[in-house]
């Protein structure tokens, strides 16, 4: 059975009224009267301890009160839920910190001990997904010639440091959560000791414990936010490029932009490929970009419009563009030769010159649509395009048939031969 402490006197300046009923013939002097109440007003929430004069005739006269025993349990209470909301909110974190832990040890790899096949227990190296990374690189750049040394090199430093960057973050999340898991120690250690203390020192604790359960509270929810964005892998996918750049990342990025005659069917295709849905044709003006994921390739690919009008603004849109993808309606043979002098423009731009070319013959679901090869034959491909990377497609855009083969032409001509991710 507890023991109820012996309660501090109130030393709350209370001023007697002018007129106090008949009190006992030896009253209690007033700075020793018992504090058994606890006064609710905000503004006297610093002190807000007070005896039976001061509830009736002193500062707090007239103010919202409770008895001190049933507030100070209401404190315990919920300093009860905090705890277990921190105990909560310790476990989650601990378990983030395990995690990085873990990542760390995956990236860097290690040694651990093993038995051979007579029982024997010997070291052996645990290679981590930085090596792993590492020997990528040099077994892509073991197959060529002594003249590749130099970007094998390069290549290896941009993994080294994407991993040096990495591993410094993780390090630095392994710390940020050990100083967090300080902090929730110490308050756990603090609301313990407030839980130990008598009636009014849990009371005047009052405003410390809320602000600390404020503090908490802010810091689970900087946590849970960072836990949701963030992915834990130890994995660090390695892709090359045909001039034997590397890219570290799950997805490389292509500039993409799609040019042809009006009502050719440029955004059909475009929000073909985006959406899989058909897109009732509806003139373009301006333009329209969208971002198409296919394999381990990211397309930004940017439609502009084709009306006649509009073309004198293609050139606006070439800076920084790896592939062209030029469309042309297989339906109107009378618009071959215009569709044939916008493409040999292009061809002679110079932000231009490196760029993939793919033409998609579109319409070809259409009877009487002109066939691919002779196409190739009325345009004279093979003359335009001389000594530049291109491909034509015969493609249905409004099935999609076609569409995904001129995608895969797309990333095999960008990424080097075997590093293309087929799933």
């Amino acid at each position: 059975m507890r023991t109820r402490a012996t309660q501090p006197p109130c030393t709350a300046p209370c001023a007697p009224p002018t007129c106090v009923p008949s009190a006992p013939s030896s009253p209690t002097p007033l700075a020793h009267w018992p504090n058994i109440f606890v006064c609710l007003e905000e503004a006297c929430q610093p002190g807000p301890l007070m005896c039976c004069v001061c509830k009736e005739y002193g500062k707090h006269q007239g103010h919202k009160h409770a008895v001190l025993e049933t507030e100070a349990n209401q404190i315990r209470a919920s300093i009860l839920d905090m705890a277990h909301c921190i105990r909560s909110f310790t476990d989650e974190v601990s378990e983030y910190s395990r995690k990085l832990v873990g990542i760390v040890q995956q990236i860097e790899g290690g040694e651990q001990i093993v038995e051979d096949g007579v029982g024997m227990a010997h070291t052996e190296h645990v290679p981590g997904t930085a090596e792993s990374a590492r020997s990528c690189v040099r077994a892509y750049f073991a197959d060529l010639h002594e003249t590749l040394c130099r970007q094998e090199e390069m290549a290896l430093s941009v993994v080294d440091a994407h991993v040096r960057e990495r591993l410094i973050w993780l390090r630095q999340q392994q710390e940020d959560m050990t100083i967090l898991l300080s902090q929730v120690s110490t308050a756990c250690l603090h609301c313990e000791k407030t839980l130990q203390q008598d009636d009014c020192r849990v009371v005047l604790a009052k405003q410390e414990i809320n602000c600390l359960l404020e503090t908490l509270q802010k810091q689970q929810h900087q946590f849970t936010e960072l836990a949701d964005h963030i992915q834990l892998d130890a994995g660090i996918p390695v892709t090359f490029t045909k001039d034997n750049r590397v890219h570290i990342g799950p997805k490389m990025e292509i500039r993409v932009v799609t040019l042809g005659l009006d009502g050719a069917g440029k955004t059909t295709i475009l929000f073909k490929l985006k959406q899989d849905e058909f897109m009732q044709p509806i003139p373009t003006i301006g333009f329209n970009v969208e971002t198409v994921e296919y394999k381990n390739l990211k397309f930004t690919i940017w439609d502009v419009g084709g009306k006649h009008k509009l073309r004198p603004l293609w050139k606006h849109y070439y800076l920084n563009t790896q592939a062209v993808v030029f469309v042309i309606d297989s339906c109107h043979r009378d618009r071959l030769m215009e569709a044939h002098s916008e493409l040999a423009k292009l061809l002679t731009e110079k932000e231009l010159r490196d760029a993939l070319l793919l033409i998609f013959a579109n319409k070809q679901d259409v009877p009487g649509a002109v066939s691919v090869e002779e196409m190739t034959e009325l345009l004279s491909l093979h003359k335009l395009c001389c000594g530049r990377s291109w491909h034509i497609q015969g493609c249905d855009a409004r099935s999609g048939t076609g569409l995904h083969e001129g995608l895969d032409w797309l990333s095999r001509q960008l990424v080097a031969a075997g590093v293309l991710d087929v799933a």
